[in-house]
C-alpha cells in the first residue's frame, strides 16, 4: 500500500492544505523575511560606520607618529603656518601625506579616504593667546594643535578608479587634540 501525505477522514474525504491556505502561508513567510532583511540594512551601515571609526583612530595614531618622525617640530610648525594645507591618508593608514605630494597627485582618488588638516591651538582673538600662539614658536617647548580628520574624502565612481569628492556635509569628522615637542 502506498503512503501519501494526505490523510483520509472518516467520511472518506481527503484532508490537506488548500491552495488558498498555502498562498496565505507563503505570503506571511515572505512578509516576515522582508522584515528581517529590512533590519539588516541599517545594521550593516552601523557596522561599516564603526569600522570606519576604528580605521580613523588607527590613522590618527599613524599621523601623530609620522609627524613626530618625519617633520618634527619644524614640519608641524610649517604646516600650522599654512592653515589651508590639506593632507590625505589611505584607509589603512599606509599612505599619509600633503595633498600636493606626487603620491596623491598621480594616484587614484579612491586611495584618498581620509582628509585632514592641522589647526593651531592659539591665536584666537576671542580666547586670547591660546596654547600655541605663532609669536611663541621660536621659544616654545611644544606646539599644541588639533587634527581635524574627515572621511570619506572621495567616493568611488562607476569605473572604480577615479572617485569623486564628497561634500563636507556628508563626511564623518573626528577632532583630536595633539601636541609635538621640540
Amino acid at each position: 500500500m502506498k503512503s501519501t501525505n494526505l490523510h483520509v477522514k472518516a467520511d472518506g474525504a481527503r484532508a490537506g492544505f488548500s491552495l488558498v491556505e498555502v498562498v496565505v502561508a507563503v505570503g506571511i513567510f515572505a512578509l516576515a523575511i522582508v522584515g528581517v532583511i529590512g533590519l539588516l540594512v541599517p545594521t550593516s551601515k552601523n557596522i561599516a560606520d564603526v569600522a570606519d571609526s576604528d580605521a580613523a583612530s588607527r590613522v590618527i595614531s599613524a599621523i601623530q607618529s609620522g609627524l613626530q618622525k618625519s617633520g618634527g617640530y619644524a614640519g608641524v610648525q610649517a604646516a600650522l603656518n599654512a592653515p589651508n594645507t590639506i593632507f590625505y591618508a589611505s584607509k589603512d593608514g599606509s599612505k599619509v601625506g600633503v595633498s600636493t605630494d606626487p603620491m596623491w597627485t598621480t594616484g587614484q582618488n579612491q586611495e584618498r579616504f581620509f582628509e585632514f588638516k592641522l589647526v593651531r591651538n592659539g591665536d584666537t582673538p576671542a580666547v586670547g593667546d591660546g596654547l600655541s600662539p605663532a609669536a611663541n614658536d621660536n621659544t616654545a617647548g611644544f606646539l599644541a594643535f588639533t587634527i581635524v580628520l574627515k572621511w570619506p574624502a572621495f567616493a568611488p565612481t562607476a569605473d572604480g578608479l577615479t572617485g569623486t569628492a564628497v561634500e563636507d556635509s556628508q563626511k564623518s569628522v573626528m577632532v583630536v587634540p595633539a601636541a609635538i615637542t621640540r
